[in-house]
């Protein structure tokens, strides 16, 4: 037990090592959050709007992407499990105490690119995996290098530009 209190505090000593664990472990969490919401949107949910294509700016959900169904079922997962991961991130990872406000401001400006990209990126790559490897496999890699992506762009942002820890002044008299 001595020693893996000794590993603990090492790590804890190394402030973004241990936030990087921390995160790992959240974002853990709010994959399966993610997966879960997928899961039940895309196959019992939106089973209906699978043949309906949908088409918007960037986006091309045709029937070959998931249609209607995809699309839904992508972008309420998204917005899910973004809004569950900037809550527990905040506090529970980096104890931010900057403006909660400007944290929330800059943490949707952060999701809404990421969000625009993983709606789109989809419309590319779930086609030809869903024909290599079939449409469960196909949707399931796809939402998978979404996240993945997510991930890489969300440590360093949350980090050093979102929730940051503000330490406070000290008013000397």
């Amino acid at each position: 037990m001595n020693e893996t209190n000794a590993f603990v505090q090492k790590i804890k000593a190394k402030k973004t090592l241990w936030q990087f664990i921390k995160f790992t472990v959240f974002s853990t969490v709010t994959t399966v959050v993610d997966l879960g919401s997928f899961a039940l949107f895309n196959y019992l949910i939106f089973t209906s709007l699978a043949n309906q294509e949908f088409k918007f700016w960037l986006l091309d959900y045709s029937i070959n992407a998931g249609g209607l169904c995809a699309f839904l079922s992508f972008a309420l997962s998204f917005v899910i499990s973004q809004t569950f991961n900037f809550f527990i991130q905040r506090k529970a990872t980096f104890k931010a105490t900057n403006n909660a406000l400007y944290s929330g401001i800059m943490y949707a400006i952060m999701i809404i690119i990421v969000f625009i990209f993983q709606l789109w990126m989809p419309t590319i790559v779930r086609g030809p995996l869903s024909n290599l490897v079939g449409d469960t496999w196909g949707d399931l890699i796809t939402k998978n290098i979404n996240m993945t992506i997510s991930f890489a762009i969300q440590f360093p942002m949350n980090k050093w530009v979102i929730m940051r820890e503000v330490k406070p002044k000290i008013i000397k008299e």
